[in-house]
């Protein structure tokens, strides 16, 4: 991924997917130390379906159907598997996708071009103006196929609030026979001022991110329900196989872990037996 300005509009989060995770410390985001201790505290959803580690000193705004959000005491906001449904059209700041979908953008934008049109979505639904991207270091996930495009990504962002710093991870998932496809991403966001200190932390609660199968794998299903089969004819606008475990452990072995083609297995790019 290239460094681009997100007012460009066409030029939109993930694939979820950031350098945010253990052992992808991103030299962009802050040369970082390592953190001798930090204090976390567990959490889990309330309606079970994801946990993670909570840092001293801050607090959960949201927890539910896999997303978690907290945010910190001087500004911080880290988000743990939030999903944006696109159609595949044009894209227009503020304006809602059809169907259901968060936001319409062009499937075959890359994903430094999806990463900054959800930011200008969310930017143009709260009334604040588009918010100047410039991506310092970008990482592209080797996955399954059936898990489309995946990126870890550092930025420094403007925000009404001052200079701050992004680092993340991004999936854009296959387009479905409906025409929509899901974006996960996983974003730690800090005033420039504190993204040092606050790398080590980031990379602690990635780390810690936890869903279970049953749930990751209804998270990477196709937003359009996958049309039944008939034996000998071929489904309108053709068929989207439903992920299966093999997708969620890659999924999260792959961009929740971060861990290298070394030590993963064979059926998700990397060198192990499966």
């Amino acid at each position: 991924m290239q460094a681009c300005q997100s007012s460009l509009r066409i030029a939109v989060l993930a694939a979820s997917c950031a350098a945010i995770f253990t052992g992808t410390t991103p030299q962009a985001f802050a040369q970082a130390p390592a953190a001798p201790s930090i204090q976390l505290q567990p959490y889990t959803a309330p309606d079970k379906s994801a946990a993670a580690s909570v840092p001293s000193g801050w607090k959960v705004t949201t927890g539910s159907q896999t997303f978690i959000q907290m945010s910190g005491p001087q500004g911080e906001t880290i988000n743990l598997g939030k999903t944006f449904i696109a159609r595949n059209a044009p894209f227009q700041a503020g304006q809602r996708g059809t169907g259901g979908a968060d936001l319409s953008m062009p499937y075959t934008a890359t994903l430094a071009q999806k990463l900054a049109m959800i930011l200008d979505q969310g930017a143009a639904l709260g009334g604040k103006p588009a918010p100047q991207i410039t991506i310092t270091s970008g990482t592209p996930i080797q996955m399954p196929p059936a898990l489309g495009q995946c990126g870890r990504f550092v930025a420094d962002i403007s925000s009404p609030q001052g200079s701050m710093k992004i680092m993340g991870a991004l999936c854009s998932l296959p387009l479905d026979s409906g025409g929509a496809f899901k974006n996960i991403m996983l974003l730690a966001q800090a005033p420039a001022s504190v993204a040092t200190q606050d790398a080590p932390i980031a990379q602690a609660v990635f780390a810690s991110y936890q869903i279970p199968t049953s749930m990751l794998v209804r998270k990477l299903a196709p937003f359009t329900a996958v049309p039944i089969i008939v034996p000998g004819v071929m489904p309108r606008g053709g068929a989207f196989p439903m992920p299966d475990d093999t997708s969620a452990d890659c999924f999260d072995l792959g961009v929740i872990r971060a861990l290298p083609p070394s030590q993963l297995p064979q059926k998700c790019g990397g060198r192990l037996p499966n």
